[in-house]
């Protein structure tokens, strides 16, 4: 690959990374305050009812596309008018068979469970939710092989908004668990409109046999993961919810939301590495140094994040009013807390897999995380309820380590050596902060103490041991500021 080349990746893949991340903060704090709010004006069981059918529908998703968009994004030439087409027939016809079976199963669950019209709406909701994001695949892919992430970004933040936005106001107006419906029609609206408005493509009803076969070649492998975690993930949360009920799926789902806000900054890394990586296959030395400073950064602001939610937690439910009733969730949240901070480090790494073609590597690790999630997941949950299935989510988590292994003998990278200084970091602020709240001072005070001395210590720590680290992201910053004119 051309030097001229691989400048031009970098430049546009740190810059990408820079945007989003600033993007996701944004996202991030708009669903954040939004769900809140939500979980302020909704019970636990209507919060766990959207949650169980949300988690239904977005098995769809897995059979969307067989894999057919990863390998679009992951396709070394250029692709083709006909290489769209074909992808875009095979998924609609995919899409359509997806929705006549889970409707035909939903039918039957809506009527031994006898579900009402409140069930039914958010169902018909997220499944038209389903479809819609199914006309936008081949868009999105479009302006990802480009790496043109700042459209894409901005669609996230305008859903976003319009999603919390409508569902808040309704829900104030007292339509309860309806809002989640009618908040999820609209969001979904806005998204296809403004997509097609800005990344349009040739739509047809084409196939060529030759497309399909070179892109089931990569896809199918692609897509025998995502139907893997599928199996790991939405089919487990399924049947927990099945052992625990709506009212502690809720629960559950309330402690998970706080630890995931941290990923929106390894999600931006992992939107623009996913398609960067792929380009940088017959360069593994400046693979390896990209990978090394994505999986950095991410720890570096992961970590102490993910901490840092978990201390605060227990302040907040106590200075809200009525949000006491959340209280049950802290524990859970604690285990989902660490859980993600294994995962940030974890995912660059399968994605690296995925991007350098070893997606039977993947494959592997997924089967052996499917596997103890099965087994983990129905003992602990039966054992000891929601607190139990948080745990088996952290145990399932560590057994990311063999990862690790395999990352350092395929890229040469030491995690521990590239971790250490936020693992460090983040644990001395724990430590701080635990002290501090030994004070017992009112959950107010409690709270701003929490983040004070949370982020004065771990900033000075990182200032003290990662200068050159952070001097090369101010210089990065640097690229956003506007040019002094001469």
């Amino acid at each position: 690959m051309a030097s001229l080349d691989l400048q031009e990746i970098k430049q546009k893949t740190t810059k990408n990374v820079l945007f989003l991340s600033f993007r996701n903060i944004g996202i991030q704090a708009v669903s954040t305050i939004g769900f809140f709010i939500l979980t302020i004006l909704l019970g636990t069981g209507e919060v766990g009812l959207f949650a169980i059918v949300a988690e239904s529908v977005g098995i769809l998703g897995y059979f969307s596309d067989i894999g057919l968009a990863g390998a679009l994004i992951q396709k070394k030439d250029e692709v083709k008018k006909t290489d769209l087409q074909t992808t875009f027939v095979i998924q609609q016809i995919l899409v359509v068979v997806s929705l006549i079976v889970i409707s035909i199963i939903f039918s039957n669950i809506r009527f031994s469970k006898s579900y009402g019209s409140k069930e039914t709406l958010i169902f018909i909701s997220l499944c038209y939710s389903f479809f819609i994001a199914s006309l936008k695949t081949i868009p999105s892919v479009m302006l990802e092989r480009k790496l043109n992430f700042k459209l894409i970004s901005t669609i996230d933040i305008i859903e976003n908004i319009s999603f919390y936005l409508v569902a808040v106001i309704f829900a104030f107006l007292g339509f309860g668990a309806y809002s989640y419906a009618i908040a999820t029609f609209v969001r979904s609206t806005l998204g296809i409109i403004i997509i097609y408005r800005f990344s349009p493509w040739p739509i047809g009803f084409s196939f060529s046999k030759s497309s399909a076969k070179s892109l089931f070649k990569y896809g199918i492998p692609y897509q025998l993961n995502s139907l893997i975690s599928m199996a790991k993930d939405k089919f487990s949360n399924i049947f927990v919810a099945g052992l625990l009920g709506r009212e502690n799926f809720g629960i559950l789902s309330w402690a998970q939301k706080g630890p995931r806000i941290p990923l929106s900054f390894m999600d931006a890394i992992m939107k623009v590495t996913f398609p960067t990586f792929s380009r940088l296959q017959d360069n593994p030395e400046y693979l390896k140094k990209s990978l090394e400073k994505s999986i950095y950064f991410i720890a570096l602001f992961v970590f102490p994040a993910s901490a840092g939610i978990a201390l605060v937690a227990p302040s907040l439910i106590y200075v809200i009013p009525k949000y006491t009733k959340w209280l049950p969730a802290i524990i859970p949240l604690y285990f989902y807390s660490l859980n993600i901070a294994i995962a940030s480090i974890t995912s660059p790494l399968t994605n690296a897999f995925n991007a350098v073609g070893k997606i039977t590597l993947t494959t592997k690790f997924m089967v052996m995380w499917t596997a103890l999630t099965w087994i983990l997941y129905p003992y602990f949950t039966i054992k000891y309820g929601f607190i139990g299935t948080s745990i088996a989510t952290l145990l399932v988590g560590l057994s990311s380590v063999v990862v690790w292994i395999v990352a350092k003998k395929i890229f040469d990278i030491n995690i521990l050596k590239i971790i250490i200084y936020p693992l460090i970091g983040s644990i001395l602020m724990i430590l701080l902060v635990l002290a501090f709240q030994s004070l017992s001072l009112n959950p107010i005070l409690t709270m701003i103490g929490t983040l004070i001395v949370g982020l004065i210590s771990y900033a000075l720590f990182t200032f003290i041991f990662s200068r050159q680290q952070i001097n090369w992201f101010w210089q990065q910053l640097a690229c956003f500021l506007p040019k002094k004119q001469k």
